[in-house]
């Protein structure tokens, strides 16, 4: 069986040109901080822009396009007709989500004389296609053996179902006018922990380990699944107020947040090997940032240790250093195996970007010695995110011109089993 499928490699200049966009919005949070917003918008609708976009038009249809392509290669089987049309559902309900939250963040807008909660609903409707996607893979894989990168899947798109319902609990209570605060964080965190954590962690690992096959065999990876899939549930608690939560639960997010933490660990002792006797150099840099994701998460899960992140303000670099290092990193990585070195033109300027980046915003941190900083940092960090978008910009220019340039990889299902 061949992975030549080049039926879905449309979502990839689709999901580069959401990214462009996200970045955009990105740089114009950071300069707006220097000079102002422009037409009135405000600091925090951009931010929820910029974020949301990242989530639902880039990092998800993109992990949904690849999962997709690999299917038939996995499953030995046809891929259902349904996926484009989720997939390209994901993109359109992505950007309908983007404007209300660019102009008005979470609030209502007056429609017809009613408050109405546009983003929302945006946001509803996003996690409406979600579940469409999740019953066509239920639907390809049903029966079919569970090599290790669908297991993977299983679980992130079980974490991604869990992730949503704190989204809808934080709906809810927002329409029912509870307002307290320590649900509506709880809630907030349930949703975009478990995303990142659980949705993109795992889906992107299935990849790598469809990428690099030999290395489900590693012991380490049987068992760092089983590490992820059983801490990453209570982990959003590491995110809450240590002092707004009972002992016991804060005791066993820690707990949690360790077997997390181990987990990526084992993953990382089973896919460094792989890559580089494959000479995939292309995935060494978001293993890397997946390693010090490992890193903070243990650090975190002791309370002295998220005090300390907490004073050192890591919370802005933390984020990028899994969404921008690992992830973003990790899906330029997967798409150049399916859709060819063409889908990734430029990807070594693009993680040079990327790295420029991730280092501006160390000044910004209290790691940086106070009497260093000034102005020039954050002038710094908003030029420093012009690279990232230019680099997609050229990526996204050359994937819309080229096809593919390799030739199909090919892999049995034998083959598959073996290596499990």
């Amino acid at each position: 069986m061949t992975l030549s499928d080049n039926s879905l490699r449309w979502a990839w200049p689709a999901a580069l040109g959401c990214f462009v966009l996200a970045g955009a919005t990105g740089s114009l949070l950071r300069f707006g901080m220097l000079y102002g917003y422009p037409a009135g918008l405000q600091m925090a609708d951009v931010r929820h822009a910029h974020s949301h976009l990242m989530y639902f038009g880039w990092a998800t249809p993109a992990l949904m396009a690849l999962m997709a392509t690999y299917l038939p290669k996995l499953t030995g089987r046809e891929r259902p007709v349904g996926f484009p049309a989720v997939i390209g559902a994901t993109f359109v309900a992505g950007l309908l989500a983007y404007g209300p939250f660019l102009l008005f963040g979470y609030r209502p807008v007056t429609v017809a004389g009613a408050q109405v909660p546009l983003s929302m609903i945006g946001a509803g409707l996003n996690m409406v296609v979600w579940y469409g996607f999740v019953v066509l893979y239920v639907r390809a894989t049903r029966g079919a053996p569970r090599h290790h990168p669908l297991r993977l899947w299983d679980a992130a798109l079980g974490f991604l179902v869990l992730a949503s319902l704190g989204a809808w609990g934080l709906a809810g209570s927002t329409l029912l006018g509870l307002r307290d605060p320590l649900w509506s964080l709880a809630l907030t965190h349930l949703f975009l922990d478990l995303f990142a954590d659980g949705w993109f962690v795992l889906a992107l690992l299935g990849l790598a380990y469809a990428a690099h096959p030999r290395a489900a065999a590693h012991p380490a990876a049987g068992w760092g699944e089983n590490l992820l899939v059983i801490g990453l549930p209570l982990t959003f608690a590491l995110s809450l107020p240590a002092g707004a939560l009972p002992p016991g639960v804060r005791v066993l997010a820690g707990i949690a947040g360790a077997l997390v933490a181990a987990g990526l660990a084992a993953n990382l002792w089973a896919l460094w090997p792989a890559v580089r006797r494959q000479g995939r150099k292309v995935w060494l840099a978001p293993l890397f940032f997946l390693g010090l994701k490992a890193i903070a998460e243990l650090g975190i899960s002791f309370p002295a240790g998220a005090q300390w992140a907490s004073r050192m303000a890591l919370r802005v670099s933390y984020l990028h250093w899994l969404l921008l290092g690992f992830v973003t990193l990790g899906l330029v990585a997967a798409a150049a195996g399916p859709w060819g070195r063409r889908a990734t033109v430029g990807r070594r300027a693009f993680t040079a970007a990327a790295l420029l980046l991730l280092l501006s915003l160390i000044p910004l941190t209290h790691l940086w010695p106070a009497g260093w900083g000034g102005r020039w940092a954050l002038v710094t960090a908003s030029w420093a995110t012009v690279g990232p978008v230019v680099a997609a910009g050229v990526m996204l220019a050359g994937s819309v011109r080229g096809g593919r340039t390799t030739q199909p990889v090919r892999s049995s299902q034998p083959q598959l089993q073996q290596v499990e």
